[in-house]
């Protein structure tokens, strides 16, 4: 075998930088380095180790390069460690030749960079030369355009799409709607492409995703359905996830227990559905299963472990998972697993040991971490001095978070403090601080209808405003009293109270019941958490129409039935 030939085999197997350095010294001692065909090669074996800097290195000393294998090869291997420098490099390096490999990394970089004005400027490249109709040229783009916002964009190219039977193009839009949270834009195009080409794989999990967000569980049954028997274990997780998600927990249980096959990331997704619920033992419980049948868990397994914990208020369990997720599955713990056991501690009222879990912890505690306490405190009101030193905290490094705000205002009037309440109150008018409004989603009947707090809009309004006055009927009768302690508005107490009716959960529950019969299940989605009045109006609603109903708020699910709550009133 001639020299050249070992070095080409040797550039194919290559796996170590060290090894590379020997064979670049062979190049330079056959003289084979002046070759662009093997300088380039070289180049690209640099690339695919992970080091860019060297792969450039090379570069500059090679002599020039006809065809732009070599550069594209810095840009993917950059698109991994800090996709901004990918477009560095194609603005400062020329690339000879750009074809419809160079441009699809660089889009995708100007997406996880967030940068329309860059991938603008791609697209300028594109068509000047003539590139912009290639497939792979041409899906890059639209995902591009829909994972930064730009719908406007994104339909218009596809709307001049010459691949629209291709299922590759409908994907990039999906996915990119789904990624930046449009979801019904998501479901609108899934709409479509079943009128042009069959989807695939990666369409359903996009699909599934976007249910997720929106509850649409109708669209989930109907996928399951679609695809009978042809379910493999990245789908199955795909459905156990969308179940989980849009409140049928039952369902995720059902598909997970048919599948024959399962990786991690089933039997995390399960364990977190469970957890989302309060189930914390069941979750525990499918945890131990999972390693009694010889499937590692990894550090999201043990978010959710920590997350089915703190909602259930096993506080020595999530201790002790702690101590085994590092000693057993030798996992060093993340801010994330931190944030966890802060969570579970402050819940059981255990502020002084959260705190000083925060002060010992190898990083410097995010917002998050603080946040996770704050929401804590809401069971143990009564200390007030640790409760102001985490918000105080708080809005040292987020001043512009109205959750922070709103937090400490609703544990002040828990605690009788309406001098903390009303000091809040002005704090926020003197910041410009408006609270986040509510926004919740409920499914009837297959289409998804969304209702804002306050919102008079729906075609329904007149009818859903006499079903609210027949739900405020029904509660009181049964023993509700309404909190308007929550209300930060400054306006008369009637005027709260009204203001509590309209909040976007009760909205979407009248519509629910005018729209839907028993025995069906109401399942309602919800962008913040669900203030204690509404959580005191579901149980009651759901004693008083016999029906049950399920809420998603973001912090977990609610499951009421009989007048009764699944988060036994702790969330």
């Amino acid at each position: 075998m001639s020299e050249s030939s070992n070095i080409l085999h040797l550039l194919q197997s290559c796996s170590s930088l060290q090894t590379l350095h020997q064979i670049h010294a062979r190049m330079i001692k056959s003289q084979l380095d002046h070759s662009p065909s093997f300088a380039s090669k070289l180049v690209a074996t640099a690339a695919r180790l992970h080091s860019p800097t060297l792969a450039i290195s090379i570069l500059l000393r090679s002599p020039p390069l006809p065809v732009p294998f070599a550069h594209n090869s810095i840009i993917n291997s950059f698109l991994h460690s800090s996709p901004l420098l990918s477009l560095l490099f194609f603005s400062l390096f020329p690339i000879p030749s750009p074809n419809s490999h160079t441009f699809p990394p660089l889009l995708k970089a100007a997406t996880l960079s967030h940068s329309l004005h860059l991938g603008s400027a791609l697209h300028a490249s594109l068509l000047k030369l003539s590139l912009h109709s290639h497939l792979h040229c041409h899906t890059a783009l639209l995902s591009f355009y829909a994972s930064c916002g730009d719908s406007l964009s994104a339909r218009k190219l596809f709307d001049r799409s010459p691949h629209r039977n291709n299922v590759a193009v409908w994907n990039a839009i999906i996915s990119g709607f789904v990624k930046h949270g449009r979801s019904h834009d998501a479901l609108e195009f899934f709409r479509l492409l079943l009128l042009y080409t069959k989807p695939d794989e990666i369409t359903f999990v996009s699909v599934l995703a976007a249910c997720s967000h929106l509850g649409a569980l109708n669209v989930v049954r109907w996928i399951e359905n679609a695809l009978k028997g042809m379910i493999n274990v990245k789908i199955g997780t795909a459905l156990v996830d969308a179940f989980s998600k849009c409140g049928s927990v039952e369902d995720a249980r059902r598909v997970f227990d048919g599948m024959p096959d399962r990786n991690v990331m089933t039997w995390t997704v399960m364990i977190q559905g469970l957890a989302m619920f309060g189930y914390g033992e069941e979750a525990i419980a499918l945890f131990e299963e999972m390693i009694k049948v010889g499937v590692r868990p990894d550090d999201v397994t043990f978010i959710g472990v920590f997350y089915a914990c703190s909602h259930s208020g096993l506080v020595d369990e999530g201790r002790r998972m702690f101590d085994r997720m590092i000693k057993c599955s030798k996992i060093a713990p993340k801010m994330e697993h931190y944030g966890c056991l802060v969570d579970l501690l402050g819940r059981a009222g255990l502020l002084e040991e959260a705190l000083r879990l925060i002060e010992d912890m190898p990083f410097e505690p995010t917002p998050a971490i603080w946040g996770s306490l704050l929401s804590a405190c809401r069971k143990t009101p009564e200390n007030l001095q640790v409760i102001e030193y985490v918000a105080n905290r708080l809005m040292e490094i987020e001043p512009e978070n109205d959750a922070t705000y709103v937090l400490l205002s609703n544990i002040y009037a828990d605690n009788d403090q309406w001098d903390g309440v009303a000091r809040v109150r002005a704090l926020m008018k003197e910041r410009g601080i408006r609270k986040t409004p509510g926004c919740s989603s409920v499914e009837v009947n297959g289409t998804i209808h969304e209702f804002t707090v306050g919102d008079q809009s729906h075609a329904c309004v007149a009818e859903i405003n006499e079903m609210l006055e027949e739900i405020d009927c029904k509660v009181r009768d049964l023993g509700h009293v309404v909190d308007t302690t929550k209300v930060l508005l400054d306006i008369e107490e009637g005027e709260k109270k009204n203001a509590l009716m309209l909040h976007s959960e009760k909205l979407a529950l009248a519509f629910a019941l005018i729209a839907s019969a028993a025995p069906s299940s109401i399942r309602i989605m919800k962008n913040i958490r669900i203030c204690s009045d509404c959580h005191s109006v579901m149980k009651l609603a759901s004693k008083a129409y016999g029906r049950e109903i399920i809420v998603r708020d973001r912090n977990r699910f609610h499951k009421f039935t009989d007048g009764n709550c699944s988060c036994l009133d702790f969330w």
